[in-house]
């Protein structure tokens, strides 16, 4: 059966397309047309973007077609204010990095500095707190710390985390540091000295509410356990 002759054209331009396409990629791979000559690292606050740029193991002067960006992204993700990590090519001659950063959400202090925790509990970096990190204190540890962490027990970090994402703004500004010596004993440590205890981190939010609420009244120490009837401890 004869095949018309547009059809015929068409499957020819699709072929001579693809072996262009195949030849423009062969020239790339094999000649120095394009090469690395930039490595721009985009969303850097507290890291070393120099320091994500020898990471990832690219260098200037290899050819761009040949940068393995997944194994870059991979490297760059071991840096440790890294959570995560894009890597793409910016034709002809740079290499693009994305970064997204950990954010610290409290710090508990040791002998060797400050660890910082995010606000799921991942433990990434020992580094000075940036500003509005609440700090956690008495918090006990597992009986089996990883080796360079803290390790906090898990359900005590959590009950600990739940209240300071619970706290209004208002509450949060004032805030020195948590306590929490057990899951069902964490207490608002606020800046003038005045203690707010939450207790366990159930009603968490009802429990900041109250608790925005005693810091208006007279007293130093609060119980916000029964966010209904916030009172005085003795």
């Amino acid at each position: 059966r004869e095949t018309s002759r547009p059809v015929r054209i068409a499957g020819a331009g699709i072929l001579i397309a693809a072996l262009l396409a195949v030849i423009a990629w062969a020239v790339l791979w094999f000649t120095p047309l394009a090469t690395v000559e930039n490595i721009e690292v985009e969303g850097v606050v507290h890291g070393d973007a120099a320091a994500i740029t020898e990471a990832s193991g690219i260098t200037t002067g290899e050819q761009l077609a040949r940068v393995d960006t997944g194994a870059a992204a991979r490297n760059i993700a071991s840096e440790p204010w890294v959570e995560r990590a894009t890597v793409g090519r910016g034709w002809p001659s740079t290499v693009q990095v994305e970064i997204t950063e950990h954010v610290p959400a409290a710090f508990i202090r040791a002998t060797d500095g400050e660890h910082l925790f995010t606000a799921d509990g991942v433990e990434f970096l020992v580094a000075p707190p940036p500003e509005g990190t609440v700090e956690f204190a008495r918090i006990p540890r597992v009986d089996d710390p990883e080796p360079g962490k803290l390790s906090p027990r898990p359900e005590v970090m959590e009950a600990a985390l739940d209240v300071l994402a619970a706290l209004p703004e208002r509450v949060r500004a004032e805030t020195a540091r948590i306590d929490a010596p057990g899951a069902a004993e964490v207490t608002v440590m606020l800046h003038d000295g005045r203690e707010i205890h939450f207790g366990s981190a159930d009603r968490a939010e009802e429990k900041g509410r109250a608790a925005e609420i005693v810091m208006d009244r007279e007293g130093q120490r609060w119980t916000v356990a029964n966010p209904a009837e916030p009172a005085l401890r003795n």
